[in-house]
């Protein structure tokens, strides 16, 4: 007896107490002796590793059975190649009786030539299920459904919508905890560490707990954190509310082995529910996660790591110790030292100059920004409300004029169409006066994605100030530099090739330290807006 999705609407007709009856009663009529049962409910019947059938092959291999009933042949399988391996070889070779009931197949009554085309059939009602049921969640990812069984740790299903998720008030703070704990410079080794020693459950094991379903079995304990389970709440972008489906599918209907699917292939949609952290946080604790801070053998940590860039050839920066070459520690571009010294240079710069400049750099950003407090909030709201900038307007204004004038071509060679169909217009003039309208439309129409482009860019950058705003508005001073200063601040450190190498006196090197959200440029505006 077996029972699965891919019976389709035939559910009602096939349950397990249907077939259990039609088999009791068929057994007892012809006066065979029922030694089991074998019953694989939820179980496709492409797959023939079900575990009640791999019992019922044992027990033919031990003589225990010699006859196999099914209701019907769709019953034992629904996988052509293996569904005749079994009737034409293995049970004749077993000596057992095949009796598929309400197909009237029964192999002591010799061959039975309907059989191979109905076992053909029922492969092919298999394919068609399989096909509608992966139509039909494709269809709910592209709405931003989730339709995952259990959902996301920090997640729960909605009462009201099972494809809607909202936040479990029992797990949202702790994923929320851990993005925090990993945008302030924490390792995932060391939040694994801490969520164990406080004995937070796991989450396969939270699943458990909660909705009852058949995890793997672990010899690891159930608050044991691993740390690449940190990592995969970090990259996963459920967590700012958007939801990406279809990562994953099995290679056909009939193999059930897994294979990730490629990013292009991935359906992401935006803002389907709410978000635990913001935009900011995910993208602040994926940069930290991406830069190793594990101290080495001298204890030092490399505070600037992920951070400190080569100018030429855009590779990290090392951190290298003294030698007879090198007289004291600082870095040496990653390219140069490890791969093709021919293609780039060694950028080197002492580690106590790249420290001094940052903090200089920081340190005059937060004094610029508590001296001048005041401005700053009323130039913040300003932006906020973005009622004081005419470029904005007049860029909107021009969006709106073009846009209008869009339409009105349309209507215009809409008409020309109908006065030359009618006969009002000659071909002739109709091809001219078309042909203009349709140079100016394309025109306006690269006019407007320009303009469109041109008022993204700078809503945007009103959005990146006020975030700038906010991350150093939490600091009044600063007197030293850390990771979680640092990444919080910093977006790159750029390092050019020095002049003047042979004298040291003369030696000279550029250092860009770029702010996130934020250019350099910008604090040369005039604040009295």
């Amino acid at each position: 007896m077996r029972l699965s999705r891919d019976d389709g609407g035939d559910v009602e007709s096939n349950s397990i107490g249907n077939q259990r009856a039609i088999l009791q009663r068929y057994a007892r009529e012809a006066g065979f002796d029922i030694i089991d049962e074998y019953v694989d409910d939820g179980w496709s019947g492409t797959n023939f590793d079900r575990p009640s059938l791999k019992r019922m092959l044992g027990d033919i291999d031990d003589g225990k059975i010699g006859i196999v009933l099914c209701k019907d042949l769709s019953r034992f399988g629904r996988n052509n190649a293996m569904v005749s391996y079994y009737t034409e070889l293995f049970f004749p070779e077993n000596d057992i009786r095949f009796v598929a009931v309400n197909d009237g197949i029964d192999s002591a009554k010799g061959d039975n030539e309907i059989m191979p085309f109905k076992s053909i059939i029922n492969e092919y009602y298999a394919r068609d299920i399989s096909k509608k049921i992966r139509s039909a969640y494709k269809a709910q990812a592209l709405k931003g459904a989730y339709t995952g069984p259990v959902p996301p740790y920090g997640y729960m299903k909605s009462p009201e919508n099972k494809y809607l998720l909202i936040p479990d008030p029992e797990t949202a703070g702790v994923v929320r905890r851990l993005f925090g704990m990993a945008a302030s410079g924490c390792a995932p080794y060391t939040i694994a560490r801490t969520f164990t020693d406080e004995k937070i459950l796991v989450p396969n094991a939270y699943n458990k707990k909660k909705h009852s379903v058949g995890f793997k079995e672990s010899n690891i304990t159930d608050t044991c954190w691993n740390p690449n389970t940190i990592r995969g709440f970090i990259r996963n972008e459920v967590y700012i509310g958007h939801m990406v489906s279809q990562k994953q599918s099995t290679k056909s209907y009939k193999s059930k082995k897994i294979v990730r699917l490629p990013e292009e292939d991935r359906i992401r949609v935006e803002n389907t529910h709410e978000a635990l952290v913001d935009q900011e946080t995910f993208d602040l604790a994926n940069k930290c996660f991406k830069a190793k801070r594990m101290p080495n053998k001298h204890g030092f940590v490399n505070i600037f790591v992920g951070l400190i860039k080569c100018a030429d050839c855009g590779s990290g920066l090392q951190y290298v110790y003294p030698t007879k070459s090198i007289p004291s520690f600082g870095y040496q571009c990653n390219r140069y030292r490890h791969y093709a010294r021919r293609l780039c240079t060694s950028h080197y710069i002492k580690y106590d100059n790249v420290y001094d400049i940052v903090l200089q750099k920081i340190q005059q950003k937060v004094r610029f920004v508590n001296e001048h407090r005041d401005k700053l909030a009323e130039y913040a709201q300003k932006l906020a409300t973005q009622n004081f900038d005419n470029d904005l307007k007049q860029v909107r204004s021009e969006i709106e004029k073009s846009q209008r004038r869009c339409r009105e071509l349309d209507f215009l060679i809409q008409k020309l169409f109908e006065q030359n169909a009618t006969g009002v217009l000659s071909d002739e003039r109709f091809v001219t006066l078309s042909g203009a309208y349709e140079v100016e439309q394309k025109a306006l129409k690269t006019k407007i994605a320009d303009l469109q482009n041109r008022l993204s860019e700078q809503e945007n950058s009103a959005q990146d100030t006020l975030r700038f705003f906010n991350l150093v508005s939490k600091y009044t001073v600063i007197t030293e530099l850390t990771a979680e200063n640092l990444n919080d601040l910093i977006d790159t450190i750029v390092v050019h090739a020095p002049e003047g190498q042979r004298s040291r006196k003369a030696r000279k090197q550029k250092v860009e330290v770029n702010f996130r959200f934020i250019q350099e440029k910008w604090f040369e505006k005039d604040l009295s807006l």
